[in-house]
């Protein structure tokens, strides 16, 4: 997606925090590779701070306008996108909240050309 809109004003946080039991330390460089542009920021999170903050999975309808979830979390925010307009100050909702991301790659598509617009 980021490929597709070299030109979009955006800036990626990937977050990654231990989910799986493999999930065990810093992301290799493998798995990072997965989100190579320089517009993206890559985060580990070991204790799971952000899902905590973002008040656990029970709460992802508080935190989008159009939310797109297809499989039930449970105390983690995982393989979750969340949209935000530019501007946007910490603690407001986000425009678009999909998960998991890559069935919704089409709907983040469209978000993100919006964005470049």
């Amino acid at each position: 997606m980021l490929r597709a809109n070299p030109g979009a004003k955006v800036r990626v946080f990937v977050i990654w925090e231990p989910v799986l039991a493999t999930d065990w330390g810093t992301p290799s460089p493998t798995l990072t590779a997965h989100v190579p542009d320089v517009r993206a920021v890559h985060f580990w999170d070991p204790e799971r701070r952000l899902s905590a903050a973002y008040g656990d999975a029970p709460k992802l309808d508080l935190l989008a306008g159009i939310r797109q979830v297809s499989f039930r979390m449970k105390d983690v925010v995982w393989d979750t996108a969340l949209v935000y307009p530019p501007g946007a100050k910490w603690g407001s909702p986000a425009e678009l909240l999909v998960a998991p991301v890559m069935k919704y790659r089409d709907t983040l598509a469209e978000s993100l050309a919006r964005l470049a617009r």
